[in-house]
């Protein structure tokens, strides 16, 4: 049975009596306030953020990321609401080809504290539906502005409810109040977006948590068995590898020239692997036998000093 929601999607994309103004007064209402939030993906974004406005002429305007991924946009004589972009950058601050990241991009009403995340592009893409997203953030008007927004915020209240359990685990009661709770959340999910499916997968194992349609998240199929453990919750850390080693004695040398010995000790503690020698080249010499069986030859003349003396011929 469906929970009764404790909070609208409002509480991620503006109050509701926002959009409805929006929609009644044409252009809206010019904003003095600014955005902020940031710029999440399994971790902090590195990148440039845009933010395209909803007047007649469409304005727009640009921040970096702070090193956590935190951003800033004075939107004073701006118009919302507002569509945002993050792309991300490499190390060296050039802009990614497509192959290496793709944006993000969320949409946001006036004055609002909002992340950009892998939730909220879920929502864009689905909103604009088969438009193509930059497209739509550099080209669209204040009337398919209002729409996305509208749109984006129904598709954040379904997801919403799908994710239920998961939201529940990391005491997510309202995503706009319990930001650092999602911000725990996506570092231990990753949510991904292929061929109209939206996938949200397990970042240790990789196991599937969710997976349905951006155009009908509720018609997707959550499986909780794979969720991750939790908020502060530490993996254990993986084994290292062995770089020392105690050993019993070598054993005897084998016909095939080598003898060998086994591990009985390895370090640092836990570790696996390494490159432990437990074989080596020998000298093989074969086993001597007792002789029990002789052959002799006949005894020899007696001599002087009352003895006499015979040849081995063979021994057995």
């Amino acid at each position: 049975m469906k929970m009764p929601k404790k909070h609208s999607a409002t509480t991620w994309l503006g109050a509701t009596a926002l959009s409805v103004a929006l929609a009644a007064c044409g252009s809206g209402a010019v904003s003095g306030s600014g955005v902020t939030g940031v710029a999440l993906d399994n971790g902090p974004v590195s990148g440039t953020v845009s933010l395209t406005d909803s007047s007649v002429q469409t304005q727009s305007r640009q921040v970096a990321t702070r090193s956590d991924g935190s951003f800033s946009i004075d939107v004073s004589g701006l118009t919302p609401p507002f569509m945002l972009k993050v792309q991300r950058s490499t190390p060296g601050g050039a802009a990614m080809l497509e192959t290496e990241g793709s944006p993000l991009y969320a949409v946001t009403g006036a004055g609002m504290n909002l992340d950009i995340n892998p939730l909220t592009d879920v929502a864009y893409t689905a909103a604009i539906g088969s438009d193509d997203p930059e497209h739509v953030f550099e080209s669209a008007d204040a009337g398919m502005k209002r729409a996305t927004y509208a749109k984006a915020a129904g598709l954040l209240d379904e997801l919403e409810d799908v994710l239920a359990p998961l939201f529940q685990l990391y005491g997510i009661q309202d995503p706009e109040v319990n930001k650092e709770a999602v911000r725990a959340l996506l570092a231990d999910v990753t949510v991904t977006k292929v061929n109209g499916i939206v996938t949200v997968a397990n970042a240790a194992t990789g196991a599937v948590i969710y997976q349905g349609p951006l155009s009908n998240p509720s018609s997707g199929t959550f499986y909780a068995e794979n969720m991750p453990a939790g908020p502060g919750t530490v993996p254990p850390p993986a084994p290292s590898t062995c770089t020392s080693f105690t050993y019993s004695a070598w054993g005897a040398c084998q016909p095939d020239g080598t003898q060998a010995r086994t591990v009985t000790a390895s370090s640092p503690t836990g570790c696996t692997g390494g490159a432990p020698v437990t074989t080596q080249a020998c000298t093989y010499v074969p086993p001597t036998s007792t002789c029990t069986g002789f052959t002799y030859s006949t005894w020899g003349a007696c001599q002087p000093d009352g003895t006499q003396t015979r040849t081995v011929i063979s021994t057995s």
